[in-house]
């Protein structure tokens, strides 16, 4: 991602495709040499949205390398079609299909679906279904549209969304109800609610729909992953502000802590203060295609560390010790050791100075004397940063709970969060998940 791309050629054209009889269109920009292609990129706006009212940069991403496809989700800004999630799913593989079929490229099936709101429900949804999807990048994840309603009551935005449903300045006495009172979900499963009265005409921002009904059915009835997460197989990239309006954080949280147990997950908080987050595109786009590159040819077969840089900050030489040994038992031959923050910011600016590298991975304790490692870390990010060198991911280790460091170390991002006396077990396959994924450099 540090090479000079300014000069690569592009192409940006339109396509047609069709999903289930109903006509589609999109927009890609794809490098002019397909043979230069790295893989596809595939981005599902959020509901009531569209994805020119995303600062998506088509040229950033085809000069990069991969092909980029934005599209209208169906009855979304003048597409055709009725909106559900199921039909937006086989509409997502459906283009997958067209692109697969009429871009021949070695790595054509290498895909990944990059999602806003509920555009990233539906894209993590698809990937369950088509496993030509090998990478997510989900920006403000509704994980359940039932959860995001309820959540609106809780934020406030259930006034501010009736501007979405208004029709000539005017919305229906019945979408004004529904977003007065939360109680109108359980009237309506109950199937108490009039026919005729629900099945108006409505929009939500740019989707335009000719009954209410299928649309709060699409909320009451709503998939929640959460649920389905041991279904989930690909390594995922999500971001999340430090507010939501639309949906709590906390859900994007817990589908981090539960993925990351299993497959390679990263997660950033934003400083953004709305859900939209167009604030922050830019930042989005630009890592997608840094965890892109490294984890699009991920697999679970066994790979060689030797070429892999791990770093080990404790004050306890006991600790670093026993640590490094079974490290290097592991394969794992190139393992340096700082006993406190300010020794471990030194091994990373020698190793970016002397190898123009990063550590493939940092295991950190956090209680240390002199700059603890939750602020050791942070100094590390500004400094790759300010150097334009990759992230590391980050394992914690700590002996206390319940001292506030867990949620501090959430703001800087971690990859796992392991308490003392280790689970060798469970460390030494969080350590191995990260480093067969990484391609720090």
């Amino acid at each position: 991602m540090d090479r000079d791309v300014s000069n690569v050629p592009t192409l940006n054209e339109k396509i047609e495709f069709t999903s289930n009889g109903t006509p589609l269109t999109g927009k890609v920009c794809r490098p002019a040499d397909l043979t230069q292609c790295k893989g596809i990129v595939i981005f599902t706006h959020g509901l009531g949205y569209c994805a020119r009212q995303y600062k998506i940069d088509g040229e950033y991403f085809a000069q990069n390398g991969y092909l980029l496809l934005t599209y209208n989700l169906r009855g979304h800004a003048g597409s055709q079609g009725k909106w559900s999630v199921e039909s937006s799913v086989t509409d997502l593989v459906a283009a997958i299909d067209h692109l697969t079929r009429n871009y021949e490229f070695q790595a054509n099936e290498r895909i990944c679906v990059m999602g806003h709101s509920t555009g990233a429900l539906i894209s993590l949804l698809a990937s369950l279904r088509d496993k030509r999807i090998k990478f997510g990048s989900l920006v403000t994840i509704v994980t359940c549209m039932t959860e995001s309603y309820l959540h609106w009551f809780k934020s406030g935005f259930n006034h501010d969304v009736k501007a979405f449903f208004k029709t000539k300045g005017v919305i229906a006495d019945i979408a004004n109800d529904i977003l007065d009172d939360p109680a109108m979900l359980e009237t309506y499963r109950r199937g108490e609610l009039d026919a005729a009265m629900i099945g108006v005409n409505h929009r939500y921002g740019l989707l335009k729909s000719d009954c209410l009904n299928s649309f709060f059915h699409e909320i009451a009835y709503s998939e929640d992953v959460l649920k389905r997460i041991d279904e989930i197989q690909i390594p995922l990239l999500l971001f999340r502000g430090e507010y939501d309006e639309v949906m709590d954080v906390k859900k994007t949280n817990e589908l981090y802590e539960r993925l990351n147990k299993r497959i390679p997950t990263r997660f950033y908080i934003t400083d953004s203060k709305n859900h939209f987050h167009n604030d922050r595109w830019d930042l989005i786009q630009e890592e997608t295609l840094k965890f892109f590159d490294a984890f699009c040819d991920y697999n679970r077969s066994a790979i060689s560390f030797s070429e892999k840089f791990v770093l080990l900050v404790d004050d306890d030489p006991l600790v670093t010790r026993s640590l490094q040994k079974l490290l290097v038992q592991q394969g794992i031959a190139n393992v340096r050791i700082a006993e406190n923050g300010d020794a471990a910011l030194g091994c990373i600016r020698d190793l970016r100075t002397t190898r123009n590298r990063s550590f493939d991975l940092i295991i950190s304790d956090i209680r240390m004397p002199g700059i603890d490692g939750i602020e050791t870390i942070r100094k590390a990010k500004d400094f790759i940063s300010h150097s334009k060198g990759k992230e590391s991911p980050v394992i914690f280790i700590t002996g206390y709970e319940g001292d506030g460091a867990v949620e501090r170390a959430k703001q800087i991002g971690y990859v796992d969060y392991l308490y003392k006396p280790l689970d060798i077990e469970h460390f030494l396959a969080s350590v191995k998940k990260q480093l067969q994924c990484s391609n720090v450099s």
